[in-house]
């Protein structure tokens, strides 16, 4: 026998083709093993072994396919057979017209034999495929067929005897058919399904969703025609593939962007399915889908974490590591945003954010609440150290970090690295100026922490104040500086930014943490990745976690009082020159807990007072500063008094010493019963022998920026003395007679 002809110029022969198929055949009928590789390829079937239910499963609902195919048969050839008379007819009307009775015979005599051996040849043609049982049958249909269609040439279809002709005919000829592909129901006495075994696992489920994704994803007209998945792993709570598309059919953007069809074709939630870049392909992807819920149940806060720049707040869905908040990185300072819906989480987040702050011990907090009451963050009033609630005292901050932007760009190009931070130049022909200022204990970040912030951008008075596009400016230089920004509203819609889509996309840039919200305009695509808040589950803490390019949904940990943490976190002051340039903007005192307590309580019972006397009382709109203003004495009407001061926090101190004749030359001590308490504790302390700064903090056990203003305050009043730096004494006051 001579050799066949090589194919395409190679050594591939017929014979060789032929036998390679057959291999190809016999793998495809024999058992998968384990560690077959999971590739997922159109149109090449999946190979996975199915358990027996799963067979079971799969054999009956192809079977409900099979038999409703063929039970649309009768009403399709029904249709063509309708369809056929009235083309006839029409045909035969246009040729009497034309030609006369004569011609109008031949053309029904005509159409009745083409009609015939049509049908006839259609079946000589498919006589393989016409089953056994309706092979008799079908000559009959077939000339009661050819029969109907020459009449209504002759006569017309569109008539009632034509008609039931048709029905009758067609329900006697199928009735045989549609009785031997009829679906019966569901017999209770019949044998049922194979029980699941236990050997069942995510392994199992992991073959269903690859065929899921070849029968519903990769074909032609789905979500990603010609994709694969390759390279599966699974992990402890998820199972993981590489998504594979044909080069130069779809990006990164696109497949992502087919998310919620791709979720619907597996049958999972979109919130369980994380799509994220690949590594080393721009076409390719990871898919991630979340198996077992390790969120339910809640995570447990264990306390305040901050680790070389990173917060850690709570698990991925996936249980692959923790979703963090990255306060510093190689190129500086990072900004944040964190959006949710009242009880989403939103506060416990900033509130977590703010405790790993205070734990590094290298970042001066500061805290400002859109809330006039100052009530979202109890926890952020208490371990901040310089928290301010309502529009004015926010803006004082705003003035304040301004303040501290403008001497760091001074100070940084003095600066050089040091072993332990910057330290100052001392060569400027040999040591290099900073890039960037770092937190460090020498010079500490500012980080600013700011809540209902579609409260503050919607105030009138702030508007005037060019608030928005003053902060814009401090979220844009501010890394550089080590100055960053936080943010906490309620969405991500553009006015919660003051229509500042800049404003929102720096902040969100690195961190954002999206909350639930049920706004149904609430969509948002952020960094190329579509944030949908309404399709997270219920109940506090669940939110999206955008970083490096992934987005899944966790949720941060969480304990009933975060407060327990705050009384052993480290203090941090500012470095002297910061200090220095916002010390104009800060209070002379700073409120303690309880003072800001009894203000409040002062507030409402003075609010119940008017209303019961039917005094006009303040407007809802009235601002903290505007109601304390209103309840200084008449002398003091319009002195601008420090934002953290209401009016019981002033206490009538007696003048300084001066010489003028109307005193007789005496001098009057202040009244000590009546100065603060923080004030009465540092004067205390003082006369009880501490004089370091630090010897006065652990006596009163205040922080260090509160003993700091304790002291000037003091100094003013001449009852206290410095020394020498960070040293002071008690300064008696003596009475003096002229």
């Amino acid at each position: 026998m001579p050799r066949q002809q090589s194919v395409a110029g190679t050594n591939l022969t017929p014979e060789v083709l032929a036998r390679a198929l057959q291999r190809l055949v016999d793998e495809d009928t024999s058992p998968a093993t384990p560690s077959t590789e999971l590739a997922v390829r159109q149109p090449t079937t999946v190979l996975h072994k199915e358990t027996p239910r799963r067979s079971a499963i799969s054999d009956h609902h192809d079977h409900i396919r099979a038999e409703n195919a063929a039970r649309r048969a009768p009403y399709l050839a029904t249709s063509a057979t309708a369809a056929a008379g009235y083309l006839g007819w029409g045909l035969t009307e246009l040729v009497g017209l034309a030609a006369g009775p004569g011609a109008e015979l031949a053309t029904t005599t005509g159409i009745g034999l083409t009609s015939l051996g049509a049908i006839a040849g259609a079946r000589a043609l498919l006589h393989n495929r016409i089953p056994a049982f309706w092979r008799r049958q079908s000559w009959a249909a077939g000339a009661g067929t050819a029969a109907w269609i020459t009449a209504a040439s002759a006569v017309g279809p569109a008539n009632w005897t034509m008609t039931a002709l048709l029905a009758g005919g067609a329900a006697a000829t199928w009735a045989s058919w549609m009785k031997q592909h009829s679906i019966p129901d569901v017999d209770p006495n019949a044998p049922q399904l194979p029980e699941a075994s236990d050997e069942t696992t995510s392994g199992d489920y992991g073959d269903t969703l690859a065929q899921r994704w070849s029968e519903s994803v990769s074909r032609r007209g789905k979500a990603l025609p010609g994709s694969m998945l390759t390279d599966r792993v699974d992990l402890s709570r998820a199972i993981r593939w590489t998504v594979r598309t044909p080069a130069g059919d779809a990006s990164f953007d696109d497949v992502f962007s087919r998310r919620p069809r791709i979720a619907g074709a597996l049958g999972v939630s979109a919130k369980n399915l994380i799509i994220e870049p690949h590594e080393d392909n721009e076409g390719w992807a990871y898919l991630t889908v979340i198996v077992r819920d390790l969120l339910s149940g809640g995570i447990p806060y264990l306390g305040p974490r901050y680790d070389n720049g990173v917060i850690p707040l709570g698990p991925f869905a996936d249980g692959e590591g923790d979703m963090q908040f990255y306060a510093v990185e190689d190129i500086g300072v990072r900004n944040g945003l964190v959006t949710g819906e009242p009880g989403s989480g939103k506060s416990a987040c900033l509130e977590a954010i703010g405790l790993g702050i205070k734990q590094s011990g290298v970042w001066h907090l500061l805290f400002g609440d859109g809330d006039p009451d100052g009530g979202s963050s109890p926890v952020l009033n208490d371990i901040s150290d310089w928290a301010e609630a309502g529009p004015r005292q926010v803006l004082a901050q705003l003035e304040a970090i301004e303040a501290a932007l403008e001497i760091r760009s001074l100070l940084k190009s003095t600066l050089t690295e040091g072993p332990d931070g910057p330290v100052r130049i001392t060569d400027p022909s040999q040591q290099s100026p900073l890039r960037k200022l770092l937190p460090s204990t020498t010079i500490p970040g500012l980080m600013w922490i700011i809540d209902e912030l579609q409260r503050l951008s919607s105030d009138d008075w702030l508007k005037a104040q060019d608030f928005i596009p003053r902060l814009e400016r401090v979220v844009r230089i501010g890394r550089k500086y080590g100055v960053a920004v936080v943010v906490g509203t309620q969405s991500l819609l553009a006015g919660d930014y003051g229509n500042s889509t800049v404003l929102r996309g720096y902040l969100m840039a690195r961190n954002l943490f999206a909350f639930r919200n049920m706004n149904r305009s609430e969509n948002a695509v952020v960094g190329g990745m579509a944030v949908t808040p309404g399709s997270l589950p219920p109940g506090g803490g669940y939110c999206f976690a955008i970083a490096g390019g992934r987005l899944s949904m966790g949720r941060v940990a969480w304990a009933p009082d975060l407060g327990e943490w705050a009384t052993a976190l480290p203090s941090c002051a500012l470095d002297e020159d910061t200090a220095l340039a916002m010390r104009d903007f800060q209070p002379a005192i700073e409120q303690s807990p309880s003072a800001r307590f009894a203000a409040q309580v002062e507030k409402l019972h003075a609010w119940r007072r008017r209303k019961e006397s039917g005094e006009p009382g303040d407007a809802p709109h009235t601002t903290e500063s505007d109601a304390a203003e209103a309840a200084l004495p008449a002398f003091m009407q319009g002195l601008q008094i420090p934002s953290a001061l209401s009016a019981q926090n002033v206490v009538a101190l007696h003048p300084r010493p001066t010489s003028s004749p109307a005193h007789d030359g005496a001098q009057t001590a202040p009244d000590i019963e009546g100065l603060p308490t923080s004030q009465q504790e540092v004067l205390h302390a003082l006369q009880a022998g501490h004089h370091r700064t630090g010897e006065i903090v652990a006596a009163t056990d205040l922080k260090a920026p509160a003993v700091s203003k304790a002291l000037g305050a003091l100094a003013d009043m001449g009852l206290a003395r410095k020394i020498a730096h960070g040293q002071w004494e008690p300064a008696e006051a003596e009475s003096q007679t002229g």
